[in-house]
């Protein structure tokens, strides 16, 4: 259970910053379309440390040559 946590705590960890800075850049953009970029950039930011983060460790591929 505790690594469950540890890996739920490191996600929280870095979507937390990654939403804190997009906050704090938000009031100095003025296009809209600049600003949907950067919504964008972060949702996938948010997406791919879910999916990393997420997995735990990553098995050994079974096609690799046996010695």
């Amino acid at each position: 259970m505790d690594t469950k946590d540890q890996i739920l705590e490191s996600i929280l960890r870095s979507v937390r910053t990654e939403v804190s800075t997009f906050l704090d850049q938000e009031s100095g953009i003025k296009c809209p379309i600049e600003y949907e970029l950067k919504l964008i950039e972060v949702s996938r930011n948010f997406a791919r440390t879910l999916l990393l983060e997420s997995q735990g460790k990553i098995p050994k591929s079974r096609n690799t040559k046996k010695k």
